[in-house]
């Protein structure tokens, strides 16, 4: 029997794939670009999109920055430094994964891009399952700012979420870059509250 984000899952993925992906995808790379929390940023994590998920690859194209993207071992995932001159392979889950060695000092990122298939404007977001992001999340360093980019028709009110979630910082959609009011070291009293 399917729970309730299974079910949010399978809606969110039908609500994508009638999207214009691409028209989206280039309305919120413009706007992270013109981001002042994207300007001042020297490392920053992207993710490689699979299917019809929204792709920020274009902003590799900025030279001033330093990009990683995540590589799985195992349960845990870790940032490998993107070379145009290395390039990726076809890592876990038919997930495009950039060929390098994995960083060690994950102090250094300043901003994590984090895919999503829904997310709420409190910062909470519906992944696929596996708890590889909110694993990894976990580990980074505070003044590390977590983004959500996301098309506006799968940003809700609310997601239901679990113990081991963990809620991001911004989300950004086709519309708007906002600051999420959530606290991830309030989520136990937002779950007790349900």
């Amino acid at each position: 029997m399917k729970n309730v984000k299974d079910i949010l899952r399978i809606n969110a993925k039908i609500i994508r794939n009638n999207l214009d992906t691409e028209q989206y995808s280039s309305t919120v790379t413009e706007i992270i670009l013109k981001n002042e929390l994207y300007k001042q940023a020297s490392h920053i994590m992207l993710f490689y999109p699979i299917g019809s998920e929204i792709s920020l690859l274009s902003l590799l194209k900025d030279e001033t920055k330093t990009f990683y993207f995540p590589t799985v071992c195992g349960t845990q995932m870790y940032p490998v430094p993107y070379s145009k001159y290395s390039g990726f392979k076809t890592g876990r889950y038919n997930i495009q994964e950039p060929i390098g060695q994995r960083l060690n000092d994950t102090a250094i990122l300043d901003i994590i891009f984090v895919p999503a298939l829904a997310a709420d404007i409190h910062g909470g977001r519906l992944g696929y399952g596996k708890g590889y992001y909110d694993r990894f999340l976990r580990s980074i360093s505070q003044r590390c700012k977590t983004i959500v980019p996301i098309s506006s028709e799968l940003l809700f009110n609310r997601l239901p979420l679990n113990e081991h979630d963990i809620c991001v910082d911004y989300i950004v959609t086709e519309k708007t870059f906002m600051k999420t009011d959530f606290d991830n070291k309030s989520l136990d009293s937002v779950l007790r509250t349900k």
